[in-house]
């Protein structure tokens, strides 16, 4: 297979995921991290941003961006990006050495060497298993690792993109050793004091629009600052406004920075993706982002008439 044999060429590699990442990121990154190491050879595993502290029970969590990078790498093995710039400051290494990318965005112009894009699957970790699940290479961390990532792209199994595949790959998983009952614990039941407090800053400031089908949720840096989390910690927060069953459509809005907002649109069933394309970002259908800059009540409003302009068209 393309992968093996190019992991089996290498003297040195790099795996490369998304700023910000996410649990397909973190999991599809570590998953081929333990695969490589399992071939005898040398990697570093590399996010261009703060990694969020939620996942810290991840095994090799810990040696994610540790490495001292350098130009040595003579394979890129890239996850989880829908384009180069998601790659941060990483990208540089796609004109340095042979690349090899797993993605499922939509949106993915086939950036790397080789492309294994699916936008199909669910998630990049759905992707990897239908790769090497075959080759009997998935060893209990590997399938940990990737269970990992399908759980958390597919809601838990609860979004729109879970097929038949989805589970069949989760069963094969947990045959390979994954524990899905200590998974789930520590990815669903686990939150500390301060992200708990982070919620409710969240949900208290939820605004709803056009019967209450609309929700925003707003995150300034005080909040951050005065709870004692981070940007990492604002991952999941919007679930909490898509689990309203009223609400068609959520979106959460992060400042970053004065004046610098992460949006990230929800949705159950509209095309979110041409809202945060509308802000040059873009996504899936049903999952999307962007970054907006400006005063936070005009980024809010400008949010908001993305939405209700594609309401109706």
């Amino acid at each position: 297979m393309e992968l093996i044999d190019n992991v089996l060429e290498a003297n040195k590699i790099l795996i490369v995921g998304h700023m910000r990442p996410d649990g397909d990121c973190l999991g599809a990154g570590l998953a081929l991290y333990r695969l490589v190491k399992n071939y005898g050879k040398d990697a570093d595993v590399v996010y261009d941003s703060d990694l969020p502290e939620h996942y810290s029970f991840l095994p090799d969590f810990n040696i994610i961006n540790k490495p001292k990078i350098h130009d040595g790498y003579d394979l890129l093995l890239i996850v989880d990006c829908g384009d180069e710039l998601r790659m941060g400051k990483y990208s540089r290494f796609l004109k340095k050495a042979k690349s090899i990318q797993f993605d499922h965005h939509i949106t993915n112009n086939g950036f790397a060497t080789v492309n294994f894009v699916k936008p199909e699957k669910s998630s990049t970790c759905e992707i990897l298993s239908d790769i090497l699940l075959p080759l009997g290479v998935v060893d209990e961390q590997i399938a940990s690792y990737l269970y990992i990532g399908v759980s958390t792209d597919t809601g838990h199994f609860m979004h729109n993109n879970v097929t038949q595949n989805v589970f069949d790959v989760a069963a094969k998983l947990m045959s390979c050793g994954a524990k899905a009952y200590e998974i789930n614990n520590a990815l669903y039941r686990s939150n500390t004091v301060n992200k708990t407090m982070l919620i409710g800053r969240a949900i208290s400031s939820m605004r709803f629009f056009c019967d209450n089908s609309i929700c925003i949720i707003s995150i300034r840096p005080s909040d951050l600052l005065e709870t004692g989390c981070s940007m990492a910690d604002t991952e999941g927060l919007i679930d909490f406004a898509m689990d309203i069953g009223a609400v068609k459509i959520a979106v959460c809005m992060t400042e970053q920075l004065k004046g610098r907002f992460k949006i990230s649109f929800r949705s159950k069933g509209f095309n979110v993706a041409e809202c945060a394309a509308s802000f040059g970002g873009g996504g899936h259908l049903q999952a999307a982002g962007c970054i907006a800059s400006g005063e936070y009540e005009d980024v809010f409003m400008r949010v908001l008439k993305s939405i209700t302009d594609g309401m109706n068209r």
